[in-house]
């Protein structure tokens, strides 16, 4: 499993309204961006139940996708998926779409499917869809799963989705021992902006939640001696003033600032497509770009970003 490098979009339709119809107009709208960047595929992210697309709005989407490959995005572990993944592929087919399988963060499910046992539905979907879309591509995401998500990658011939996190490196040399192939996928938040002191306060405002998901950053919070909650982020950072020149100075602000760059990409074009020239050289051959900021100028940046690498 090998080629060359090529960059997507991640979109979150939780932004794009309460409104079906909006979410539906919004996403339309992101895929003609990633059109007009030039990128090769747009991610469709899954989050709770009610975001997910029905078949009919994803074979719109998929129609109205020009030249990009549209990756639905399931969460193995929510009630309804192997349904709705039955009924969207069978109404669109396998060309020109992809799908991307996660056993789904707690935050996103509820108390019953938080229950159901993450590697056995992740298992149980793969098999489904080896059996029924045989070659459809499939993104598998390894967070929590490691070794036998890179096993279950090998033997059903799919692509391993990694997050950008501390660690990476370590992570993505246990793939490509297991699986024994180059082509790695990863999910990373960028910011692209000159604005440094701003950046960093919109990366650690916005991505808050995120941030504070992530097990390493609640345990050296804790060793810290702070409450490892997004209560603790928001109590210091605001969305609409600068970052206290204490704050920064501190313990805290020299960790975040720590954490922020080994979850994100963020500063200017040159800063951005510099980190991800070392992605590549990593091992990453497939990049889905989540922006912290959801705009035109953003995704387009993004665009100019990977052109600066290919």
């Amino acid at each position: 499993m090998q080629g060359s490098f090529r960059c997507g979009k991640a979109t979150k339709r939780s932004r794009y309204g309460s409104l079906s119809k909006d979410r539906m107009r919004r996403t339309i709208w992101s895929a003609e961006l990633c059109s007009k960047a030039g990128l090769s595929y747009h991610l469709i992210d899954a989050e709770w139940k009610m975001f997910y697309m029905m078949p009919y709005e994803a074979q719109e989407l998929v129609a109205r996708s020009k030249g990009l490959e549209t990756i639905i995005a399931f969460s193995t572990r929510h009630s309804n998926s192997l349904k709705l993944l039955d009924q969207t592929i069978s109404n669109i087919g396998t060309r020109g779409i992809g799908l991307n399988l996660v056993v789904g963060n707690p935050a996103y499910l509820s108390s019953r499917e938080i229950r159901r046992p993450c590697f056995r539905t992740l298992v149980d979907i793969v098999k489904f869809v080896r059996q029924h879309f045989e070659d459809l591509p499939v993104f598998v995401g390894t967070e929590g799963l490691g070794v036998k998500a890179a096993e279950l990658c090998v033997e059903y011939d799919l692509i391993p989705f990694l997050l950008l996190d501390r660690g990476l490196e370590e992570e993505v040399a246990m793939v490509k021992d297991i699986a024994g192939f180059d082509t790695v996928a990863l999910y990373a938040p960028f910011l692209v902006s000159k604005n440094y002191p701003r950046l960093l306060r919109d990366i650690l405002y916005r991505l808050s939640g995120y941030v504070m998901r992530r097990r390493w950053v609640k345990e050296e919070l804790k060793k810290m001696g702070y409450d490892p909650t997004v209560s603790t982020l928001r109590a210091v950072i605001q969305e609409k003033r600068p970052l206290p020149s204490s704050f920064m100075e501190s313990d805290l602000g020299a960790f975040l600032k720590k954490a922020a760059s080994h979850l994100t990409m963020y500063g200017d074009v040159d800063s951005v497509a510099a980190k991800i020239k070392d992605l590549r050289e990593l091992g990453i051959m497939t990049l889905f770009g989540f922006p912290i900021k959801e705009s035109e100028e953003q995704i387009l940046l993004l665009g100019k970003c990977v052109s600066k690498v290919a």
